[in-house]
């Protein structure tokens, strides 16, 4: 009998850590401050964004005839004892006649970081 209360104290533990302890889950690249510091509205080619960024999730029409790049990144860190830790990141890169016009980066929970045409 004590064998057995010795195993299951053991093995309680063992397997809620486990569970708990899963693989992190990553969508996307990281937004690179030092890359995104090399982006400047009226003067940097789309071109550039995207060597710079990779491929965008997704590209589409803007009012004033521009086209809006959207570059995401998503991160999902498991928790034992607490909500999972989230990570989300969205660049919106807007560019008209392949250059860039301006950009704004949302982080959750942080102010955005926006650079614009003056």
């Amino acid at each position: 009998m004590k064998l057995m209360k010795f195993w299951m104290l053991l093995l309680i533990p063992v397997i809620v850590f486990s569970i708990g302890c899963g693989k992190p889950y990553y969508v996307g690249k990281p937004i690179d401050k030092s890359k995104l510091d090399q982006i400047i509205p009226g003067t940097t080619p789309e071109m550039k964004v995207i060597k710079l960024l990779g491929k965008p999730f997704k590209s589409e029409a803007a009012p004033g005839g521009m086209t809006k790049h959207v570059f995401t990144y998503y991160e999902e860190q498991p928790r034992i004892f607490t909500k999972n830790l989230q990570i989300k990141h969205t660049l919106d890169v807007y560019t008209q006649d392949g250059v860039v016009q301006k950009y704004d980066l949302k982080k959750e929970g942080v102010d955005s970081v926006t650079a614009a045409d003056q």
